[in-house]
């Protein structure tokens, strides 16, 4: 199957037939990923296929990007001594979901790694110490522990990766 990644356009592709398992995933997807993209408050990025138009429109999977920051007591000790006391600028990849007929075939991987590319351009432009995510159970924080995320320390299901981490495996 041959994926590409295009942010959500929702006259284009199909939101109501996406089921990851989670109902918390597939309302953000069906009902708030529209009207949180048209406010600015996050972007959300689909992997659909790229064959033909009908292919296109099936959601496969998805990603959301944002803005935020953190608080620099949040992060391990061994990062806090390198930072300013004051909030940390990141990305935060709010939400990961890969529709539950296709698990297990390296999209939530595909995904992850555009979202992260994604992140890197934007901080060539903009100030972003690392990238967070909210790991919805231990599943998801194993599949981020995977590529070096990190627990911070007021929550074992947030997680971070210093943009630097990033840069240096590419």
């Amino acid at each position: 199957m041959d994926l590409i990644i295009k942010q959500l356009n929702t006259t284009l592709h199909d939101r109501k037939s996406f089921d990851c398992g989670l109902d918390e995933l597939n309302i953000f997807l069906k009902q708030h990923a529209n009207q949180n993209q048209s406010k600015n408050m996050s972007k959300t990025y689909v992997a659909v296929v790229a064959v033909s138009a009908d292919d296109h429109k099936k959601i496969y999977g998805y990603y959301t990007l944002s803005a935020g920051h953190i608080e620099c007591d949040q992060l391990p000790e061994s990062f806090k001594s390198k930072l300013p006391r004051y909030p940390i600028p990141i990305a935060r990849i709010g939400r990961l979901a890969v529709d539950k007929n296709y698990k297990g075939q390296g999209i939530g991987g595909f995904l992850l790694h555009d979202a992260l590319t994604n992140v890197l351009n934007i901080a060539d432009k903009l100030g972003v110490y690392a990238v967070v995510v909210d790991a919805k159970n231990d599943d998801a924080k194993s599949f981020y522990g995977n590529y070096g995320f990190t627990e911070l320390q007021d929550s074992k299901l947030t997680l971070f990766l210093p943009v630097d981490t990033i840069k240096s495996a590419v």
